[in-house]
């Protein structure tokens, strides 16, 4: 049973939108990494053709903000590989845990209940059928 009042308080899941980026931020933000990468791992230079993207360090998904200091610049395929290795699986996890997503949600984002199959059930209990033997 939940309490009515808790001194503790819940966290807000609501996930925010991608705000995106004016060039000065991201004039600073790929100045403040030195041209390098953010990911910290191929310590390669930033390369337009192949492109950059502004990736959340803390995801948006998991309570992350648009503030620049939760922001670096870093090349796609590092960004790809971060969102779809990292940040996807922990999302999931945390909706499952949160009830956001599954049956259940469903059915309270649909106010639907589980029916029955239509079968009715004996009235006075059920009873094996004559000359059937339980083994």
């Amino acid at each position: 049973m939940k309490p009515e009042i808790s001194l503790i308080p819940e966290p807000d899941r609501s996930t925010v939108k991608r705000k995106p980026l004016t060039r000065k931020q991201r004039a600073e933000l790929a100045l403040a990494q030195g041209g390098i990468c953010g990911c910290g791992e191929c310590g390669e230079k930033l390369d337009q053709r192949e492109g950059i993207i502004d990736e959340h360090l803390d995801p948006l998904g998991l309570t992350g903000t648009n503030d620049l200091v939760n922001r670096s610049m870093w090349r796609k395929p590092c960004s790809d590989a971060k969102t779809q290795g990292l940040d996807m699986p922990r999302i999931v996890k945390a909706k499952a845990q949160a009830g956001e997503t599954g049956q259940y949600a469903r059915r309270q984002k649909n106010g639907a209940q589980i029916k029955s199959r239509g079968f009715e059930k004996p009235k006075d209990g059920y009873r094996w059928p004559k000359g059937r033997k339980i083994r």
